[in-house]
């Protein structure tokens, strides 16, 4: 397979094309773990995660012919995922009250302080600061950072993924990035 992960996704997405059963148990491999943390930032039912993502997964076999009109696996795997669990929790809660309601949801997100500093090697101290500075964010916050530094996905896959404008994502990229400095900025003055 090509290094490129688009150009890998490309020909895993031929191969289903052609019923290749082990195409569709690559791509799970290669994409469960991402699928599952994000499912678990919607609910903490791991279970329902699983479920939906398996769904999603026997979807794509069943929908395997119209696969070509994929862009990008990551983004229509993440987003089919967040629909999936959503619409779960709709009809056993009875949580969201229609579909249009689907942008008030609760985003769970604890974020690994390892994956920000094992690479600067910076004291206990920071990690505790950057701790406190990141339970500062609103979960739509948490949300956007989430897809865009963990998940890579550009503005306009966000701005679906969030059932907000594109222009929205930049303001509230924009906003929390802003947010995130001056809250850290004001944690080292008050040392």
């Amino acid at each position: 397979m090509p290094e490129n992960d688009a150009q890998a996704d490309r020909e895993w997405l031929l191969r289903l094309q052609r019923s290749d059963e082990q195409a569709l148990a690559s791509l799970m491999r290669k994409y469960y773990a991402d699928l599952y943390s994000y499912g678990l930032r919607f609910t903490p039912g791991e279970a329902l995660v699983k479920d939906c993502i398996q769904e999603v997964f026997i979807s794509l076999w069943q929908r395997r012919e119209n696969s070509s009109s994929i862009l990008s696996l990551k983004y229509y795997l993440l987003r089919a995922v967040k629909n999936k669990v959503l619409k779960s929790l709709h009809q056993h809660d009875r949580k969201i009250d229609s579909m249009e309601a689907l942008g008030n949801y609760d985003f769970f997100q604890e974020y690994s302080i390892e994956r920000f500093l094992i690479e600067k090697q910076v004291s206990e101290e920071k990690t505790a600061r950057l701790r406190k500075t990141l339970l500062q964010l609103s979960q739509r916050q948490h949300e956007v950072i989430y897809l865009k530094f963990y998940h890579q996905l550009d503005h306009g896959q966000i701005a679906e993924l969030m059932n907000i404008s594109r222009q929205s994502v930049y303001n509230l990229l924009h906003e929390t990035l802003q947010k995130l400095r001056s809250l850290w900025l004001g944690e080292l003055m008050n040392k």
